[in-house]
């Protein structure tokens, strides 16, 4: 059985099977048990680049899968953009926390966020459907992170971007409004 996001497929058990120990599958990590911990060396070749793309519907999609990338741009029209960012680990780190990715149910729009509450309300509220973890980000410049992500949002649109986009983009782009900040990210890969 699978779920379509936007015109994607994606297997079903991404969802709630975090909890449960799932596996890789299209750019979305989830968790080989929800206490496993990876040492640091582990940590580090687990890193995987974070891309930004463009929906047919105007709407911001986050992956670190290089092949789901692939995917939304050829059979799906959207279009990766050149917006920095850097790396997420594909497994869970100790001091890293869950970004979860979730769909607008109205269109091809994404958002991200690493708030078990955020999500759960959002999901709660019928507006949008949980999409997976896109990754484990460090929630502290102490559990390496020394990339700053802040979320942005412009009318059921969200995005992310490191500190100094995020100043671009509020300075450059009107209509674009500060979240706050999510996470951290790895600036060097695995």
């Amino acid at each position: 059985m699978a779920l379509s996001f936007g015109r994607m497929t994606r297997p079903v058990g991404l969802g709630l099977a975090v909890a449960l120990g799932a596996t890789l599958s299209l750019g979305v990590a989830t968790a080989q048990s929800a206490s496993a911990e990876t040492s640091a060396t582990a940590v580090a070749a687990q890193r995987v680049k974070v891309y930004e793309l463009v929906t047919k519907d105007g709407g911001f999609f986050y992956t670190a899968s290089e092949s789901e990338k692939q995917s939304a741009i050829t059979k799906h029209g959207w279009s990766a953009t050149k917006t920095p960012l850097y790396y997420v680990s594909r497994a869970p780190f100790s001091g890293g926390k869950p970004l979860f990715r979730l769909r607008w149910a109205k269109k091809a729009s994404y958002l991200v966020t690493a708030s078990v509450a955020e999500r759960e309300r959002l999901v709660t509220s019928g507006d949008f459907r949980y999409d997976g973890i896109l990754g484990y980000a460090p929630s502290t410049a102490g559990a390496g992170g020394d990339v700053k992500v802040f979320r942005l949002s412009n009318n059921n649109k969200w995005r992310l971007a490191i500190e100094s986009h995020t100043e671009k983009i509020l300075a450059n782009e009107p209509g674009w409004k500060l979240d706050g900040p999510l996470l951290r990210q790895f600036s060097t890969g695995g």
